[in-house]
């Protein structure tokens, strides 16, 4: 076996071990993504000012928190989807150099 197959061998296990990182760590990210709390000074947790009411729940969803968190995970759902196809494309042209 050449240093370019046995090289290429240590990269696919280190496909795999990515692949078992990811199925760990994605849905991790995306809890977090939808979980932003607001903390606002004042008493009992709601803030007064001297208009009104703060309204935290509208805050959270409003929140560049929020929003980045989930631009992120969009990012990654992106990401998962190329290497998926890149994989695809790997595993058919090994299909075809081993049927030649």
């Amino acid at each position: 076996m050449r240093r370019a197959d046995e090289h290429t061998l240590a990269t696919l296990d280190d496909v795999v071990a990515l692949a078992t990182e990811l199925r760990t760590l994605f849905p991790l990210a995306v809890s977090v993504a939808d979980d932003v709390q607001v903390f606002r000074g004042g008493r009992d947790g709601v803030a007064v000012s001297s208009s009104n009411i703060s309204d935290p729940t509208a805050e959270a969803a409003l929140s560049g928190v929020r929003a980045r968190r989930q631009h992120r995970v969009k990012r990654a759902r992106k990401e998962i989807r190329a290497a998926v196809t890149s994989l695809r494309s790997a595993v058919s042209a090994a299909v075809l150099a081993a049927d030649e």
